[in-house]
């Protein structure tokens, strides 16, 4: 029975190894920082590797759905009613994106363009936008109005425009197509023949000119220096920062484009992004873990302090100093002087007022709040839905028949779901690369059970040894044990 407890000891004193190696490895957290360290010296935009080709030409496809916001009541709204609208949609189309024009520099940074193309797809729309047609306010009709009671512009001249086009009225029946690509305005055509520098075309549309076109060029940091750094936007078509708002924070240019983040993502951490098309930086906060095609990932949100006027982060950004109620942003600084308003859809998150002047507002989290859910360790994005409203602010000019009883209104005109969903193919190769990194960390735990496995096997020796020895105390066979070096 020697030899049988001989190995029970050895087989004890791995165990006793096994389990301070697991305490080492674990408390210090070694093969993690190993990983993670690893993964910072390798995020970089680098020419030909996978990080750049997906950078370049994003694998991911993304849609982008219309929601209108149809008027119910326009003879009601013009004698001073509420208004009562209703959403009509989704119209829906697959989007592409590509960067051109792509430059790499020295100095770890580089630049390029993002080019955006759109193609119905009419298996996730709810009708023909050639054929469906939708009445809203009309735009260049609501800018003009603006433009009577705070432009320089002679005021008779414009308003011998709005006069002598008979066919203009506040609200207009078009086509979905119409209204998101562009038509002929009679009063935008009119504006040009009388004042082109005023009105440079005569084409109106909600999105007129963005399809196959980019939105300027961008230089990004290659994160080669700092991966926390990866893939933010250091210029937009060379500035550093925006010219458009009061002051210095609201015109910085903060954090990605949105289509990458840095790796190693904290849950505190805000994550920045640049949105160009509404002319300012916005951030994301976490708020819960989720799963996301057998992925686990971390949702960020668009918070409520987004819109909300009274943040410092908004205060200074109101075009002369006059903040709308919380909810929504003015920005008609950098929209030409038209009068759009950027929201949350239905004003979700907005002031209770907002909701109760518009007939047909009903906001929901699930189907309204913007997020993003993000694989923290290697910061791809594997989820997403950006949500805006644009609606514009209509107030009554009394020299204007037309809106002369009208009440004032922030009215809903269209919001946009934007939206992604990581595919089988790419879910698998992260889920793959995943495992890998996963396995490595593991490595302690592997440790810990050898060292358990070790234990019990020291133990069922020393029983065995135990019942061979004449039932003799068990704690007294495993104390006298011999030295493991004896023969």
């Amino acid at each position: 029975m020697t030899r049988v407890r001989n190995k029970a000891a050895l087989t004890g004193v791995f165990a006793l190894c096994c389990f301070v190696i697991f305490l080492v490895l674990f408390s210090q957290d070694v093969f993690r920082k190993i990983v993670e360290n690893r993964i910072k010296e390798h995020t970089e935009l680098k020419v030909n590797s996978e990080v750049y080709k997906n950078w370049k030409d994003p694998p991911v496809p993304a849609y982008l759905q219309f929601y209108f916001f149809n008027v119910e009541n326009k003879q009601e709204i013009l004698q001073g009613g509420r208004a009562t609208v209703r959403q009509q949609g989704p119209y829906t189309y697959k989007e592409f994106r590509h960067r051109a024009n792509v430059s790499l520099f020295n100095n770890s940074t580089i630049s390029a363009s993002t080019q955006r193309s759109f193609i119905f797809e009419p298996t996730m729309s709810v009708g023909d936008p050639r054929k469906d047609v939708v009445t809203t306010i009309n735009i260049p009709f609501a800018t003009l109005l603006q433009m009577l009671k705070r432009s320089g512009i002679t005021q008779k001249l414009l308003a011998a425009a709005l006069f002598t086009l008979k066919r203009n009225a506040l609200f207009q029946s078009r086509t979905v197509e119409e209204w998101l690509w562009g038509y002929e305005h009679p009063l935008l055509k009119f504006g040009h023949r009388v004042l082109p520098s005023v009105f440079p075309g005569s084409q109106f549309g909600l999105f007129y000119g963005i399809n196959g076109t980019d939105d300027g060029e961008y230089l990004f940091n290659t994160g080669k220096d700092d991966y926390m750094k990866f893939t933010e936007v250091m210029m937009w078509n060379g500035q550093e920062s925006l010219n458009w708002w009061a002051s210095n924070s609201c015109n910085m240019i903060n954090g990605t484009d949105g289509a990458s983040f840095h790796p190693l993502i904290k849950k505190d951490e805000k994550l920045y992004i640049f949105a160009s098309d509404v002319c300012r930086s916005f951030y994301l906060m976490f708020e819960k873990e989720v799963e996301v095609e057998g992925i686990s990932a971390y949702r960020f949100v668009l918070p409520k302090e987004a819109f909300d006027s009274d943040h410092p982060s908004n205060k200074e950004c109101c075009p002369g100093g006059n903040c709308p109620l919380s909810g929504v942003l003015n920005i008609s600084t950098c929209k030409q002087g038209a009068p759009i308003f950027i929201s949350s859809p239905h004003f979700y998150n907005g002031d209770q007022q907002l909701v109760s002047d518009i007939g047909g507002m009903e906001p929901n989290t699930e189907v309204h709040q913007t997020y993003l859910d993000i694989e923290p360790m290697t910061g791809i994005p594997v989820r997403a839905a950006k949500r805006m409203q644009i609606n514009i602010h209509v107030e009554s000019v009394k020299s204007v028949v037309q809106t002369s009883q009208m009440r004032t209104m922030i009215l809903p005109v269209i919001f946009m779901n934007e939206h992604a969903l990581i595919d089988g193919k790419s879910a698998a190769k992260l889920k793959a690369a995943l495992y890998k990194i996963n396995l490595v960390t593991y490595i302690p735990h592997i440790f810990l059970y050898i060292g358990i496995v070790l234990c019990l096997a020291a133990l069922i020796l020393a029983l065995v040894a135990w019942r061979h020895n004449d039932n003799k105390d068990f704690t007294q066979v495993i104390l006298n044990l011999p030295n493991v070096e004896a023969h």
